[in-house]
């Protein structure tokens, strides 16, 4: 992993290809603790929160003829005060809003800053299916998928990026942008409810997807690669509530079966001004080893039985407690087919205290179960895991560490929710 991790903190061989704007600027310096002191319509000046008094100057046009120039005399300031290249700024500034996930096969004999043709195209061909697979997992949760793949899945991958490749043996990057808000704003006036935004739901799509993706693959890595025996059926099973799919086993399988790759290793770096997800590994790794396991739970998961559940990320509207019930019902507004739709489910009273706090905190949610959507009726789900939204880490979290019971929540038993007519 020495190859990744020296990319990730910059170099010749980075991502100073992508364009950066003002926006990535200011982001990158307001983290540094700089702060603006005067504003122009061309250009800022910033200047240290250290009280040394060093000010630089900050383009803000990018069609204007001297903004290169002027990006170019921005970052190898900060690189002379920072210890830094000029690269690595650039870099470090360039994603400031990209979650970016490396790809690398690695072979002490055969890849190096080239590849063979049979792995590289296994190795791009992944990236697609590791996409896709996400995805779809990100919608439902499903074993194989097969020929019901849905559409959202197939349309997301068409408008993923990819960067060029980096040295360290061989490296695609998969770029995607992500701009979105941690929590929902408070609307105006006292007692007011939290409004679910379609346009911010679609920009988080992009970080759920990834964020499916590092945790399933690192599901997989637990089963196929750390335990010291062979997955069971019931391990498989499991596994797919966590976003495992046979078409995501292909995808590290189909690398691995080359037998031109000893290692295939996957590493996300997240955009620096958006929370990180909650608690996931930042790298995962599958030596050829492994070619055998993977394609057995591959296989595995070809013949189950189909079993669906859906998901749904939403925010939380209202927590009632009924009398005499052994639980509590909650509403959530989610975006489903690209509408704002409103689903009703009930939960035991330790998970409705979690709801109720997500509620208070207007945070988005995450809902896992059978969907249940009859024409002319309520919407209800029958909920197998319930929790926060993975995708993005809130200061709390940090603070209270990876102990904290703020993680999914599964639940024994499907609770239908009551339909309203």
């Amino acid at each position: 992993m020495g190859q990744i991790d020296a990319w990730s903190t910059g170099g010749d061989h980075g991502m100073t290809s992508l364009r950066v704007g003002f926006d990535d600027m200011t982001s990158y310096l307001t983290r540094a603790a700089w702060q603006p002191v005067m504003k122009g319509p061309l250009a800022e000046i910033w200047e240290a929160s250290s009280g040394n008094l060093r000010r630089i100057m900050v383009p803000k046009v990018p069609s204007a003829p001297d903004y290169q120039s002027m990006l170019s005399s921005l970052t190898n300031e900060l690189a002379n005060m920072e210890g830094r290249s000029s690269a690595q700024v650039r870099d470090d500034m360039a994603r400031q809003f990209l979650d970016i996930t490396n790809l690398r096969a690695a072979s002490v004999d055969l890849i190096g800053d080239t590849i063979p043709l049979h792995a590289g195209i296994a190795l791009f061909e992944s990236a697609k299916r590791l996409v896709t697979a996400s995805a779809a997992s990100t919608l439902m949760r499903q074993g194989n998928f097969g020929r019901s793949m849905p559409k959202r899945a197939l349309n997301h991958a068409k408008h993923v990026r990819l960067g060029h490749t980096i040295q360290g043996s061989y490296i695609v990057p998969i770029i995607n942008e992500v701009r979105m808000p941690d929590v929902y704003a408070a609307d105006e006036g006292s007692g007011s409810q939290p409004k679910l935004d379609l346009k911010v739901e679609e920009a988080r799509f992009d970080r759920r997807v990834t964020t499916t993706m590092a945790h399933a693959l690192e599901v997989l890595e637990e089963i196929a690669v750390t335990r010291d025996r062979t997955p069971s059926a019931a391990d498989v099973h499991d596994a797919v509530a966590e976003g495992v799919s046979r078409e995501l086993c292909d995808a590290v399988f189909r690398v691995l079966a080359t037998g031109q790759v000893d290692s295939y290793d996957i590493n996300f770096q997240w955009a620096p001004a958006v929370s990180p997800p909650r608690l996931l590994a930042d790298s995962v790794e599958f030596p050829k080893g492994a070619v055998y396991v993977v394609e057995g739970i591959a296989s595995t998961l070809k013949d189950f039985e189909h079993v669906e559940e859906q998901v749904v990320f939403g925010i939380i509207t209202n927590c009632a407690a009924p009398l005499r019930e052994g639980n509590g019902r909650v509403t959530v507004q989610a975006a489903i087919n690209g509408r704002a739709r409103t689903v009703k489910f009930d939960l035991d009273w330790r998970s409705f205290g979690m709801a109720s706090r997500y509620m208070a905190e207007r945070r988005p949610v995450f809902v896992r179960g059978v969907l249940h959507m009859s024409s002319g009726r309520q919407a209800t789900m029958d909920v197998r895991a319930f929790g926060p939204d993975p995708s993005t880490m809130t200061l709390d979290d940090a603070l209270e560490g990876p102990d904290a019971d703020l993680g999914l929540r599964e639940l024994p038993s499907p609770r239908r929710g009551s339909i309203d007519p």
